[in-house]
């Protein structure tokens, strides 16, 4: 009888001890991801910002698929903000870059369109003038 009392005491301290270390883990990561998330925010982005965000993104990515099943509702809700700002902000960056890239192109496009109209204008000017 003392066996089978002692061997409940000890699978429920070990119970005890997980479920410790799973809301530890859990809160843990959502402290990482709260983290992450500010500083996405307030980061002034370039390439190379960018291209470590998404390393770290895919890091907490893996972490989260592993830790899912652990979190609550509200803990996955607010991963998922998380994970919307963040990729709000990659967004807004590229549509910047790509926006800078038209109007260079653009700028470019128009500088060359008036020399090829000077030069044909000029052409039939001298052809056909005097």
């Amino acid at each position: 009888m003392k066996k089978i009392v002692i061997i409940c005491l000890a699978l429920m301290a070990v119970g005890s001890i997980e479920a410790q270390t799973v809301k530890t883990d859990t809160t843990q990561f959502m402290k990482e991801c709260r983290e992450f998330g500010r500083f996405v925010e307030v980061a002034f982005l370039n390439k190379k910002v960018v291209d470590s965000l998404a390393l770290r993104q895919d890091t907490i990515i893996a972490h989260y698929r592993a830790i899912k099943p652990r979190l609550t509702d509200k803990q996955v809700e607010e991963y998922n903000r998380i994970k919307g700002r963040y990729t709000k902000r990659i967004i807004e960056y590229r549509g910047d870059c790509i926006g800078d890239g038209l109007q260079v192109t653009g700028d470019s496009i128009a500088s060359a369109a008036g020399r090829v109209g000077k030069s044909i204008g000029g052409f039939f000017k001298g052809l056909f003038g005097k």
